[in-house]
């Protein structure tokens, strides 16, 4: 064991070497600049040249914004068995100059191996370093403070050595990162064999999302695996415009640079050409007759009826593919779809499967070609759409027709999804239950079923599978406070619990409103309109978002019984709520007009 004086030094030491290394950091971060402004100034030459380079130290020079707060996570002292010993340091980027390496380096490996004999595989073929782990030590750095600091070596075992309360306030919605407090498990995720299909699973809130994007980071930058996969190769979806907005913006954080970040309705308009259409994402589970429309729509798209190929007028053609099924309300919808420009995503998987008959997806492609007085001028050239690796971000939300249209656009030699999601959150009509529905088969290493909730506490969890959701608590997680489950006769009532809530909190804490249709959050807008830290939003909306504190509100008998739920829907409505229960991070309220257990007895199976 170390003493008062063992531990003051090493922190000591530890700090003068943060120190001198941010130093580094802070001169690397001026020689790039100046490079960067260099290439930027420049005239003439090769444009394309000068912007590949403008672009690479741009990126780098992010990359070194990020290392100058927090220069690494952790420390190796390691003696090679026929060579001198060194001291290595991993953080979220490199600068290796200093001894700094990347997480996604191999010999990041080490920092998950007990002290003592230690190997890794080397990136030549075939080749491993072995020799010895003699010192590890983990780090949390702020601001170049050392807030945590524990130490492990052949003399003494694990032991902390500096901890102080820290926290990082939430702004908004935040991904959090995990490659600083990484487990061993999650990194063999994140190293897992490349080629195929690969599903990251788990219940709302395990860190699903977050742990696929480091996996990503990991094949865009990794050595091992960076010749395969680069940004113009990959492609991520996302459910709305939102969500693709925000992962835009915080992806350049992990070191990832305009790889596409998209919907399936984009992508599917841009397939087909259509320029002035828009796209519609009904949400189900609350309007039968809306249910209803689309679950013919997907009756028509499952029935495998021949149908010729789409011309100019794609309205027209689904007009008719759908005319045999619908009713005289159908059709009254579908006409002021068409009037509207709209298409969903039956619509758009009928047509992509059609225009597929016609040959695989294609993309133009910009190449230099050199005319007979060797000037070099630029020219487009058309060639199959392929994508080294398609991930798909709540996957259990997407139709198997979307699936199979999406992989047929994945490159042979890949055969690359990354399927992201959880069969217990789908509230959408006609999604995947099944992955055999798609034709997939996840061997043993092809998937990881997260069980660890990092999300809630152990109080809301244990309101959720009181109600009867399956639901894993684990022992590590804070006991937070009880969850209220009040009735109120009126939604003025309900209105004023919210207001007390709000009222008791500050406006630094993120509030969710949520309700299963927007009629019922009407009254919440207005009393919380301008109020940058309250988010009314119903269940839909809500999916993969989280809030310090969230309220439940519009829930009564009539939405689980509306006369018109058949299994489908009631599936649908289930999910619904679990999804809205595993929004809150802290603090969990329930405002019904009656307790949400006895609402959920008509669903809950």
């Amino acid at each position: 064991m170390l003493d008062a004086q063992a531990k003051k030094d090493l922190l000591e030491e530890a700090a003068v070497h943060v120190a001198k290394t941010r130093e580094k950091v802070k001169k690397e971060i001026e020689a790039v600049h100046v490079k960067l402004e260099r290439f930027r100034s420049e005239r003439g030459g090769d444009q394309a040249v000068r912007n590949k380079l403008s672009q690479h130290f741009s990126e780098r020079l992010d990359q070194l914004h990020h290392l100058f707060p927090n220069p690494y996570f952790f420390r190796c002292d390691v003696q090679a068995e026929k060579g001198e010993a060194k001291t290595l340091y991993f953080s979220k980027f490199s600068l290796m100059e200093h001894s700094v390496f990347s997480w996604t380096a191999p010999a990041a490996r080490l920092r998950f191996a007990d002290v003592g004999p230690v190997s890794y595989a080397l990136l030549e073929k075939d080749k491993t370093w072995k020799g010895t782990l003699a010192r590890k030590d983990q780090f949390t750095i702020a601001g170049g403070k050392i807030v945590f600091m524990a130490s492990e070596a052949d003399r003494y075992g694990r032991t902390v050595v500096h901890h102080e309360q820290f926290v990082r306030r939430k702004e908004g919605f935040v991904l959090p990162e995990i490659v600083e407090r990484m487990e061993r498990a999650q990194d063999d995720v994140i190293r897992a064999p490349t080629q195929g299909s690969f599903l990251i699973a788990g219940p709302a809130g395990s860190g699903k999302t977050t742990l696929a994007f480091h996996r990503l980071a990991y094949l865009l930058q990794s050595p091992e695996t960076s010749e395969h996969f680069s940004s113009r190769n990959v492609i991520v979806f996302v459910q709305d415009e939102g969500t693709r907005a925000y992962f835009s913006r915080l992806l350049p954080d992990l070191g990832i640079h305009e790889v596409y970040v998209t919907t399936f309705g984009a992508w599917a308009m841009e397939r087909l050409a259509l320029k002035d259409a828009t796209f519609v994402r009904r949400p189900n589970g609350v309007d039968p007759v809306i249910d209803g429309y689309e679950q013919r729509k997907c009756a028509v798209l499952r029935s495998g009826l021949p149908m010729k190929a789409p011309g100019k007028n794609l309205f027209a053609w689904l007009d008719e593919a759908y005319k045999a099924t619908f009713t005289p309300g159908d059709k009254r919808l579908f006409k002021e779809q068409r009037s509207a420009s709209a298409m969903d995503r039956f619509d758009l998987s009928l047509l992509l499967q059609a225009t597929l008959r016609r040959g695989p997806f294609t993309r133009q492609e910009e190449y230099l070609a050199q005319k007979k007085n060797f000037e070099v001028t630029r020219k487009q050239k058309t060639v199959p759409l392929s994508y080294a690796l398609i991930m798909l971000d709540e996957a259990q939300n997407y139709l198997p027709e979307q699936i199979q249209v999406l992989r047929s656009a994945v490159s042979a030699d890949t055969q690359a999804m990354l399927y992201v999601g959880d069969l217990d959150q789908q509230v959408f009509v006609g999604t995947v239950r099944d992955w055999s529905a798609v034709g997939e088969q996840f061997a043993a290493g092809q998937k990881v079923q997260l069980e660890k909730v990092y999300r809630n506490t152990k109080a809301i969890l244990r309101y959720v599978a009181d109600l009867g959701f399956p639901s894993a608590i684990p022992n590590e997680l804070r006991e937070g406070i009880p969850v209220e489950d009040r009735a109120c006769a009126s939604v003025e009532e309900q209105l004023e619990c919210v207001r007390a809530l709000v009222g008791a909190k500050d406006e630094e804490t993120q509030i969710g409103i949520l309700a299963p249709d927007p009629e019922s959050l009407t009254v919440f807008k207005t009393a919380f309109e301008g109020k940058a830290n309250i988010h009314v939003l119903t269940f839909h909306q809500a999916q993969g978002v989280e809030f310090d504190c969230v309220c439940l509100v519009g829930l009564s008998r009539d939405f689980f019984a509306d006369g018109a739920a058949d299994e489908e829907r009631l599936h649908i409505k289930r999910d619904l709520v679990y999804v809205a229960l595993t929004r809150a991070m802290d603090e969990l309220h329930v405002f019904g007009k009656e307790p949400l257990g006895k609402m959920l007895s008509k669903v809950i199976k």
